[in-house]
């Protein structure tokens, strides 16, 4: 493999993890929605951990 495959193979590995962070994000906020409905605040502050857990992933993608 030379630099420019290996660059593009990194890239599309880099592309993967975020695209499944960004879902991981999503699926989140929605069961936390849901939480907040059934006024269930246990489960509702161990998905914001695990929430701010993927968007320090996604920060350190990007940046």
């Amino acid at each position: 493999m030379n630099n420019n495959q290996i660059s593009n193979h990194s890239s599309g590995i880099r592309k993967t993890k975020f695209t499944c962070l960004k879902d991981q994000q999503c699926t989140l906020n929605m069961q936390i929605r849901l939480a907040m409905q059934l006024h269930n605040s246990q489960v509702q502050t161990e998905l914001q951990k695990k929430l701010e857990e993927v968007t320090k992933q996604l920060e350190h993608i990007i940046y």
